[in-house]
């Protein structure tokens, strides 16, 4: 009988020890909260990618067959920059396209006529993440000479844009250089790098459109004619990406159009 009461004792002072080690590895067990804080996104800044597929349309006509009918206009939103003609002030706004067709007697082909509202629009593109309601203008109709430099100051940095190539003085052709002319930008921060070439230069000068901020983020943005002839109409569309501070200045498109007879 004594025997049988020191095993129930026994038995009943082992479950206690077991409850009260269970009890305390409860209490060193870290939550879940505790061991992976929860991400706080309320203070995190937003990031904006370089935008893509950004389409570009000029005010000219397109021939139907030679340059091709741009496709699904009147399916797409369209936003002009444009230089308003009472104030000389560069401004930004949707577009309202008027298109019409017509033909094109010289080269006997149909074409599409597209034009807008504001008289001095420069170009038409598909809006993308990043624009701005109020562009700034740093610099405008600024002629780009072969063998010279443009070099203008936004946000207290200094840059460059550099067009190199050998100029061929002749009476019917007098610029011209079918190795091609090459187009680079630099900057206080940036080394010198090629932007744009162009094959051959004939009887036109590229030039500076605009350059300024489009996106707000202070740095240039262009607007580039870099027409090969004065029968063509060729647009270059540049954008900034301040995540890149190697190649800060890219192409978001251009536009060739070719008038010729």
């Amino acid at each position: 009988m004594k025997i049988l009461l020191l095993g129930l004792l026994l038995s009943l002072f082992s479950c206690k020890i077991e409850a009260k080690n269970t009890d305390n590895i409860t209490d060193t067990i870290p939550t879940l909260q505790e061991t992976i804080p929860l991400p706080d996104n309320k203070n995190k800044e937003k990031e904006t990618s370089f935008p893509k597929n950004v389409e570009i349309l000029l005010p000219v006509q397109y021939r139907k067959e030679s340059t091709g009918y741009p496709k699904n206009v009147n399916k797409k939103d369209w936003h002009e920059i444009y230089k308003e003609e009472k104030t000389n002030i560069w401004k930004i706004s949707k577009a309202d396209l008027k298109i019409s067709y017509g033909r094109d007697e010289c080269v006997g082909e149909d074409v599409m006529i597209i034009n807008s509202g504001h008289k001095d629009a420069v170009l038409f593109f598909t809006p993308f993440e990043g624009l701005s309601e109020n562009m700034e203008t740093i610099l405008e109709d600024k002629l780009l000479i072969p063998g010279n430099s443009v070099n203008f100051k936004m946000n207290g940095n200094n840059y460059i844009l550099s067009f190199s190539g050998k100029i061929n003085n002749e009476e019917a052709n007098p610029i011209s250089k079918t190795d091609g002319f090459t187009l680079s930008f630099s900057s206080d921060k940036v080394k010198k790098y090629t932007i744009a070439v162009m094959s051959e230069l004939s009887d036109d000068t590229p030039k500076i459109i605009w350059a300024g901020d489009l996106n707000d983020d202070d740095l240039p943005d262009m607007i580039l004619d870099l027409s090969e002839d004065y029968e063509s109409s060729h647009l270059f569309f540049f954008l900034s990406d301040k995540n890149d501070p190697i190649k800060p200045l890219k192409k978001i498109g251009d536009a060739l159009v070719v008038f010729d007879c």
